[in-house]
C-alpha cells in the first residue's frame, strides 16, 4: 500500500485517500454503547453501495443485493473501542472511572483521556497517589484502575459536575490521534481492532 506522496516540492507528505478514510475511522470515538460517531463515518464511505439499516445492539449494516446465484459474502469488524466509564466523583473533583474491554495497569497511568460529555469533549489525565505517600512494597506492584483517577484540572466536585458537566455513565476515550510513524509503512492510532476489519 502506498502510503505517503510526495507535493511538487518533494519534501511535504501528505496522506492519500486511504490514510484519509484510515485516519477518520479509527479518530472516530466509539466505546461500547457509544457507537454513532464510528457508523456515521462508514455511512459516509459507504454511500450509494446498498441499503442501510441498524439493529437494537446497535450494529450498522450495509447490504449490498447481488445476483441470486451468486455467493453470499459478510464482511463483518466491530465499530466500538476500548475506553472507560465514568463512575464517581470525589468531593476533591476528581473523576473515578471503570474500563470498558481490556486495560492494562501498567498502561492506563498518564494515558490523556477525553470524557464525553452533553455539553462536548472534557480533556483528562489519569493520575494516582503519588510514588512518595506509598508504602515501599506498594511501589512496586502494578497499580490497579480502581486506585486511579481522572484529573480534568477541576478543584471541587461542583466544578466538575456543575461547569463541565460531567455525569456517571459519561464515555471516556483515549486521546490517541492518528499519526504516520518514522517508517511510513507504520501507522499509530487507536481503535485499529477492529475496525480496520
Amino acid at each position: 500500500m502506498k502510503t505517503l506522496t510526495r507535493t511538487p516540492a518533494g519534501d511535504t507528505p501528505s496522506m492519500d485517500r486511504t490514510l484519509d478514510f484510515l485516519k477518520e475511522l479509527v479518530d472516530a470515538h466509539g466505546v461500547p454503547g457509544f457507537e454513532d460517531d464510528v457508523a456515521q463515518v462508514m455511512k459516509r464511505h459507504l454511500e450509494g453501495v446498498g441499503e442501510f439499516s441498524r439493529d437494537r445492539l446497535g450494529s450498522f449494516i450495509c447490504e449490498k443485493v447481488g445476483a441470486a446465484k451468486g455467493p453470499k459474502v459478510m464482511l463483518a469488524g466491530h465499530l466500538d473501542e476500548v475506553g472507560f466509564l465514568v463512575k464517581s466523583i470525589t468531593k476533591e473533583g476528581f473523576i473515578k472511572f471503570l474500563p470498558l474491554g481490556g486495560w492494562w495497569g501498567h498502561v492506563v497511568l498518564a494515558q490523556r483521556l477525553i470524557i464525553k460529555t452533553r455539553k462536548g469533549d472534557v480533556l483528562g489525565v489519569v493520575g494516582s497517589k503519588p510514588p512518595h505517600e506509598l508504602r515501599e512494597d506498594d511501589r512496586k506492584k502494578v497499580l490497579e484502575i480502581k486506585d486511579m483517577y481522572i484529573d480534568v484540572g477541576a478543584t471541587s466536585d461542583w466544578d466538575v459536575k456543575k461547569k463541565l458537566d460531567i455525569r456517571p455513565g459519561d464515555a471516556i476515550v483515549p486521546d490517541s490521534s492518528f499519526a504516520v510513524m518514522a517508517n511510513p509503512n507504520l501507522l499509530l492510532a487507536k481503535a485499529w481492532d477492529n475496525r480496520i476489519g
